[in-house]
């Protein structure tokens, strides 16, 4: 009798831990949870007000940038470059100040001096798309995401920033010959190193001149 008492306070109290680590939550709410769709607008928007711009205030200068990897490119790739794919693309972000030498109708030509001579960097200022911008920031965490469209889609919309808030002043206002100071992403191969005529995809950008 003693032992049977025995055994069902033992199965009671084995049931009430059971009840109180078992959380209950309706299937109607869970199914919404589920369901939600990511807000790429919201989460990118945030991302540009609120974290991107200390990442641009600390992006090394591109001729800096350039000295480093035709001294050490394996170190200078590690530590001034990321990116979310395993494989020779790397993105870095860059601050760098030339003369509009040409404006076209897709790019600016900017003439930056370097190491006692003139470097050619492309600025983009039409076809503005890729995840340099997402990539080289070192902002986004694979890991936090489950699948490729989400990722896709913060670049699509930083992307998309750059294109209708960052460009239409700056082209509407930039003459040849101004003095610019521009701070954004580039993508390089770090197999096949090409350091003449880097595109340079805008971020923040500046007539100084």
């Amino acid at each position: 009798m003693k032992k049977a008492i025995k055994y069902l306070l033992v199965f009671l109290l084995v049931g009430l831990v059971g009840y109180k680590s078992v959380y209950f939550k309706k299937l109607s709410e869970v199914n919404k949870t589920a369901g939600q769709k990511f807000d790429a607008a919201a989460f990118s928007k945030k991302l540009w007000d609120e974290k991107l711009p200390a990442r641009l205030d600390s992006a090394i200068e591109l001729t800096t940038l350039i000295h480093t990897i035709e001294i050490n490119p394996v170190d200078a790739f590690a530590k001034y470059s990321n990116a979310m794919d395993i494989g020779n693309y790397r993105y870095s972000l860059v601050k760098v100040t030339g003369t509009a030498a040409i404006i076209n109708e897709n790019e600016i030509i900017m003439q930056v001096n370097h190491a006692d001579s003139l470097m050619i960097v492309k600025l983009a200022t039409e076809y503005i798309y890729g995840n340099a911008i997402r990539d080289a920031s070192n902002l986004v965490n694979i890991k936090d995401f489950t699948n490729t469209t989400d990722l896709n889609s913060i670049s699509e919309e930083l992307n998309k920033t750059v294109r209708t808030t960052v460009l239409p002043p700056f082209k509407k206002n930039i003459k040849q010959g101004n003095k610019i100071e521009v701070t954004g992403a580039i993508e390089m191969n770090k197999e096949h190193i090409k350091l003449n005529e880097l595109e340079l995809i805008p971020v923040r950008v500046k007539i100084l001149q």
